[in-house]
């Protein structure tokens, strides 16, 4: 049974072993080092619009800014296009900010790097902020995150060895499946998703752990079997030849959060008008993003060297939408990324459920809905999203549900799945 499905009309707009210090540094290693460009170079390519075009942006005045100069740490994926975009179309120049991107390729780097204080304001994966803050592994900041850097945008991928012979998730057994980091919603949803087919992640599969930018060759040559990771992986492997498309994730899960951008408390505390100023800057460069009018464009400006630097046509089916799945079909569906970017608490809850599910909330535990919800306040800065947001004319309401895996999961009572699980 396929799982690729159109997109929804009835949505509203708008236990592993923990991870150790040890294992967390050896993620990293290997990895090269971090290679940086600047965001706001005179020569730096634009745009063909105005990134504020049919936006309401609320000037931000140089003279009143702490400082101008910022580094922002970012991994070269589509779930980036808003902070990246920012950059190409000069919009963080508009706010009077010069900006320079630092590229990343290992997650456990990042981590590294930010707790180090190499980097103040940084995409993350949305499940690393909360344990970055809270301290659940090794590596301990006190951070906010304003956004989601994007919804939906990934899937699970299977080698074309296996075409016919996948037709849901109990198939999964005895098979290695590649993901990108151990506090990701691609680990927690996939697990989950094994679950629903009777199947226990510990036991029953190979999970992996591996670099995103290694594991479409690691399909290629029989190193693993599938993977779950962003669209451009997934369309990669495609476009070679070497994998198939079994489910998106926004079939197990509409609308979930994929990568957000984390700010550290100490930095915005000190800096409070640069961190609005980045935040005016990413939220109105997301929602433009967002509009479909402006995809296909978006996918060829990142799929400039000095951004992205990956293959147009790789882009262009990720953001617009329209796209091969590896059996044959061709699909048209304009929700399999989206980019409205404010943090809605239930994200948030279910992300620390499934942590805490799947044992890597190290000495943390939490009951109750109340718990659940101050664990995530502490980290999910609503507050200035929503005045931010509410300007841009994008989401702000928040979400009272979620559905997962055909399930209800209300946030009050996060209990509740995991009795149900």
């Amino acid at each position: 049974m396929r799982r690729i499905h159109p997109p929804r009309t009835d949505v509203p707009p708008h236990a592993a072993p923990s991870l150790s210090r040890r294992r967390l540094f050896s993620l990293g290693a290997g990895i090269s080092a971090a290679t940086m460009l600047s965001a706001c170079t005179s020569g730096a390519p634009t745009g063909s619009g105005t990134a504020s075009a049919g936006l309401r942006p609320i000037p931000a005045a140089e003279a009143d800014l702490e400082q101008r100069e910022i580094t922002i740490g970012f991994f070269p994926i589509t779930c980036s296009s808003p902070i990246v975009n920012a950059a190409a179309m000069s919009i963080f120049e508009q706010y009077g900010l010069d900006v320079t991107l630092r590229r990343y390729t290992g997650w456990a780097e990042l981590w590294i790097a930010f707790v180090a204080g190499e980097v103040d304001a940084t995409q993350f994966l949305a499940p690393m902020p909360l344990a970055i803050h809270h301290g659940f592994a090794s590596g301990q900041r006190a951070l906010r995150l304003p956004y989601v850097t994007n919804t939906n945008g990934n899937g699970i991928t299977v080698s074309q060895r296996l075409a016919g012979q996948m037709s849901g998730p109990g198939d999964f057994r005895g098979l290695r499946l590649g993901l990108p980091f151990d506090y990701s919603v691609h680990n927690l949803l996939a697990r989950d998703y094994l679950v629903s087919g009777g199947l226990d992640p510990e036991e029953d599969v190979d999970l992996r752990i591996m670099r995103p930018a290694d594991m479409v060759t690691a399909l290629a040559v029989g190193e693993i079997d599938a993977f779950c990771l962003p669209d451009q992986f997934n369309q990669r492997a495609v476009a070679e030849g070497v994998g198939f498309i079994h489910v998106l994730t926004k079939d197990l899960w509409a609308d979930h959060p994929c990568c957000s951008f984390a700010v550290a408390e100490d930095f915005a505390a000190q800096n409070p008008n640069v961190y609005m100023a980045l935040l005016r800057a990413i939220g109105e460069s997301a929602l433009y993003v967002d509009d479909p009018e402006h995809r296909a464009d978006t996918a060829a400006l990142m799929s400039q060297p000095a951004y992205l630097g990956l293959p147009e046509p790789v882009l262009n089916s990720v953001l617009t939408g329209d796209f091969p799945d590896g059996t044959g079909n061709e699909h048209s569906i304009p929700d399999r990324i989206g980019f409205q970017p404010y943090p809605h608490e239930s994200y948030g809850i279910w992300i620390l459920n499934a942590l805490q599910r799947w044992g890597l909330t190290g000495d943390h535990s939490f009951t109750t809905g109340a718990e659940y919800s101050r664990a995530v306040s502490e980290v999910f800065d609503s507050q200035s999203a929503g005045s931010v947001l509410s300007d841009f004319g994008g989401v702000t309401d928040e979400r009272t549900e979620e559905t997962v895996l055909g399930a209800p999961f209300n946030p009050q009572r996060p209990a509740e799945w995991s009795e149900r699980l």
